[in-house]
């Protein structure tokens, strides 16, 4: 019959005099393991969240034809159509910045309802709207400076 060390283990122990003390090695991995994974949810989370709600959404520039400034009424109009989520006016009212859902709206759609209305438009840009934020935010970080 083979010796078990298993066997008398707790025996040996007491005599040599080894106690336990303190977390065991799996016990501190895994802690260090639910704090490293936590970490990453609490940066990429957020991120995906913001990636799907604003992934089919774009943002086009419009100008009127004379460079005159957007009559509110326009603007308000505008919201109310399907598929918009925001138009909105820039500082000096040139400018407006329609943010749309792309799998509904289209900018030709904006500009009929514009004509039908009087407004002969210019369409300066139409770009992601994840991406025009970023530019909008860079352009305010250089304007701080």
């Amino acid at each position: 019959m083979a010796y078990n060390p298993e066997k008398y283990r707790e025996k040996r122990e007491r005599v040599l005099g080894v106690k336990k003390r303190g977390m065991s090695l799996n016990m501190v991995m895994g802690v260090v393991a639910l704090v490293i994974i936590a970490g990453l949810s609490v940066v990429t989370v957020p991120q995906a969240v913001s990636y799907m709600t604003t992934r089919h959404l774009d943002d086009v520039i419009y100008r009127t034809a004379d460079h005159g400034t957007w009559p509110s009424r326009v603007v308000v109009l505008l919201e109310s159509v399907q598929g918009v989520k925001s138009a909105r006016a820039d500082s000096e009212h040139t400018r407006l910045v329609i943010t749309f859902d792309r799998r509904i709206g289209e900018p030709s759609t904006f500009e009929s309802l514009m004509a039908d209305h009087g407004l002969e438009v210019v369409l300066l840009n139409r770009v992601n709207h994840r991406q025009h934020q970023a530019t909008i935010k860079e352009e305010t970080e250089l304007e701080a400076l």
